[in-house]
């Protein structure tokens, strides 16, 4: 949420960062509103003290009428008043945070900029190669005869979504024997490398309420990929949500809490099913494990102090590039443009793109966030200053590992015999080095 004094004192900028996200809020609208909204809560405040100056004497008949009419008023006006206040939230609700000064201006991924791409065998790329769009591909390796990941996983006997279409329907898989082992393997890894950096490991609820989705900007905008459960089976018939990241209910564990500046960082992850109903991205990647209704991931969320804020950034980018070099990945790190930066609460988002080499394409990766203090007003997140002032958080989240690297482990180490070689970092969680096929 952004500030409401922010806005009101740089109209023009609001809306020229409305228009280059391509957020229709008619902002002049939102400006009138409040000032409405602001005059109402005088008048209640008004009418409320006249009141308790008239209960505190002992009024006359003459004045117990006029207090009559005074609390028909009050009521009147309350009323007036939530019927505004509904409307200035929903519209508030649509107000993009601002946007970085070093992010992009664009319409989609065409206009997104390299920042780095790295090789296995040459490391970071110069400068020059760098450009927009798909401009990476060119450097990035080929793999001849390369199979698809679930005709790699079927032949192994490690990805199933036959059954999973019997017992769930589409876009839902299961993962076997080694398969379940990669990922696994995966999270143990990342999870030994942030205990080092000191992140607290959580497990946290997958149900939250609106308020908590909301509090992420994953609210108003985002409502159609979240599944909401019925609430006739639930305690006190809350309606809860199941969450597509546990960026939400990592966040919410500070919620309406002041934290101390020297207590911060707060660094957090978390291993956990996520759930994503997919609406709009019908017939996008529907072969394979790419894009499901549920996968696991490992999410990285940082709870920050305004001067901290862009130092976790780096951060949890480095820990992306940190994985996938440890890994062999080949990927680049893109900084995402004004409309395609992912939701309302973003400041500046980096995204990391894996490639693949059988399929000759960047796979995303992890989506590395900076949303400053937008969803900290929302939730009521504060910390007190070493000068003694209450400000709001700051709030960065980042992918660690979903399921997405299988997929690109198995693209990236197939073996023309139809085995695939496991990473060497990752030999000591499986036990084993090989993936073959069974015969």
């Amino acid at each position: 949420m952004l500030d409401i004094n922010y806005i009101r004192e740089n109209p023009d900028a609001v809306k020229e960062n409305c228009r280059k996200r391509g957020c229709r809020i008619d902002v002049d609208e939102l400006i009138k509103v409040d000032e409405e909204r602001r005059r109402l809560i005088g008048q209640t405040d008004d009418l409320r003290k006249e009141l308790n100056i008239v209960y505190k004497q002992k009024p006359s008949p003459e004045e117990l009428e006029k207090v009559k009419q005074q609390k028909i008023q009050l009521e009147d006006v309350e009323v007036r008043l939530a019927e505004v206040e509904k409307h200035f939230l929903e519209l508030m609700s649509w107000v993009p945070n601002m946007s970085s000064p070093n992010m992009p201006e664009g319409l989609s991924g065409e206009d997104n900029v390299e920042l780095k791409i790295w090789l296995p065998d040459q490391g970071y790329l110069s400068g020059d190669k760098l450009g927009k769009g798909d401009n990476a591909i060119r450097y990035m390796p080929k793999k001849e005869g390369a199979k698809h990941h679930i005709e790699i996983g079927e032949e192994l006997e490690i990805i199933d979504n036959k059954q999973s279409a019997l017992t769930s329907g589409s876009r839902f898989y299961y993962l076997k024997g080694a398969g379940a082992l990669l990922e696994y393997a995966l999270f143990q890894l990342l999870s030994k490398k942030l205990l080092e950096e000191a992140f607290t490991p959580m497990v946290v609820p997958l149900l939250v309420k609106e308020r908590v989705l909301f509090g992420t900007s994953h609210f108003p905008e985002g409502r159609d990929q979240i599944y909401k459960i019925e609430s006739t089976n639930i305690e006190e018939q809350n309606e809860l949500f199941l969450v597509g990241s546990t960026e939400p209910p990592l966040f919410a564990y500070y919620m309406d809490k002041v934290l101390k500046e020297e207590d911060l960082p707060q660094k957090m992850f978390a291993i956990s099913p996520c759930f994503r109903s997919e609406v709009g991205s019908w017939g996008k990647d529907v072969r394979g494990i790419k894009r499901v209704h549920q996968f696991d991931k490992l999410e990285m969320d940082i709870v920050a102090s305004e001067n901290q804020s862009q130092e976790m950034f780096d951060l949890l980018l480095s820990i992306n590039e940190w994985l996938l070099q440890q890994l062999k990945l080949p990927y680049r790190v893109i900084n995402k443009c004004t409309r395609d930066c992912g939701y309302l609460a973003t400041y500046f988002q980096y995204d990391v793109e894996v490639w693949l080499p059988g399929q000759q394409e960047f796979m995303e990766f992890g989506t590395d966030t900076n949303a400053t203090d937008f969803q900290a007003r929302r939730m009521n997140i504060k910390y007190t200053d070493r000068e003694g002032n209450r400000r709001f958080a700051h709030t960065i989240n980042d992918t660690g590992v979903t399921t997405r690297t299988v997929i690109a482990i198995l693209d990236n180490f197939q073996q023309p015999d139809g085995s695939v070689v496991v990473p060497e970092v990752l030999r000591p969680y499986t036990g084993f080095d090989v993936i073959k096929p069974k015969k």
